[in-house]
């Protein structure tokens, strides 16, 4: 297949087909646009991950969410009928734990993000340190008292924060005068698809803000990170990242995640991207090997009858 022509999954031929579903082994696929979106499920979409399954393909899910848990997503899986075991859903605030661990990461850390979120950091052992949690006086005086607090903080996290101000922000960038304090960020979408054509700002720009002003990179365990990308390859044990099939609704997270792994890329137009919006795209970072309708087009690529109702 020409590489910058993506082709629906639907439309291959019989050979090209069966070459499609041998050239992979495992599937990492989002889940936000793909399986689900805010309120709603994708039709049918969960009897793509049972066919895969049944095919003998291993999934597991890379979420750039961080405001639903785990152990959410794992119900939320099961009532629409398919089982997924914890240890299948990437999480971001997960991934940022893993890293710590393996960098050996002793400090106390300023967190940006939502309560679920920072439960899972505190629940791994680590020191928090948040806030302001409320309006503070406009007065340089009482903003002074809030940002210049002098605590040894040593990395700043950067999520979703449906709470996020302006003292946070400046917080955050006192403490990242320090040389030795490390800026992370989880997810760094540009825009949160919450419905289909429907999207709000992400926590992107807002980590942007803090690498401009810090004049420090972001190490970044979301997607499309870098990091997140080692880290996955390193504990999944992937020795060969051409037989992973990425999967996702977006091209600057998902795609361009694949891309830079080294994955295969197959984008689902059920959430946050058009079939317009992927044709305009011309930059081979964020163009999909295969795209589809949604996950249900693999059952049916499988040669599986629809299963489920949800």
């Amino acid at each position: 297949m020409e590489r910058g022509k993506p082709q629906h999954i639907l439309q291959l031929s019989e050979e090209q087909r069966r070459r499609f579903v041998d050239s992979f082994d495992r599937v990492l696929s989002d889940i936000d646009g793909v399986v689900w979106n805010v309120e709603s499920s994708v039709p049918r979409a969960v009897d793509g991950y049972a066919a895969l399954q049944r095919a003998g393909k291993d999934v597991v899910f890379v979420t750039n969410n961080s405001v639903r848990t785990v152990d959410q997503c794992v119900r939320r899986f099961e009532k629409l009928g398919l089982h997924v075991a914890p240890q299948q859903v990437w999480h971001p605030a997960q991934s940022i734990v893993l890293y710590l661990r393996d960098i050996q990461f002793e400090g106390l850390i300023y967190v940006i993000a939502s309560a679920p979120f920072k439960a899972v950091l505190r629940e791994a052992g680590y020191q928090l340190l948040d806030g302001p949690n409320e309006f503070i006086e406009e007065s340089y005086d009482s903003l002074a008292k809030t940002i210049f607090d002098r605590q040894p903080v040593r990395a700043v996290i950067i999520d979703v924060d449906f709470n996020l101000t302006s003292p946070k922000l400046l917080r955050a960038h006192m403490y990242l005068r320090h040389p030795e304090c490390l800026l992370i960020g989880g997810a760094t979408d540009r825009l949160l698809p919450v419905a289909k054509g429907v999207n709000i700002i992400g926590p992107g720009p807002f980590a942007s803000i803090l690498v401009e002003a810090s004049g420090q990179q972001a190490l970044t365990l979301g997607k499309p990170g870098r990091e997140l990308g080692e880290l996955l390859i390193k504990r999944l044990k992937i020795s060969e990242p051409h037989r992973v099939l990425m999967v996702g609704d977006m091209l600057a997270q998902d795609i361009r995640f694949g891309r830079q792994c080294g994955f295969q890329t197959l984008l689902v137009l059920s959430g946050g991207c058009s079939l317009e919006q992927l044709q305009a795209e011309t930059s081979p970072d964020l163009v999909p090997d295969y795209y589809a309708d949604t996950v249900a087009d693999v059952a049916q690529l499988l040669g599986e009858e629809p299963k489920s109702h949800v």
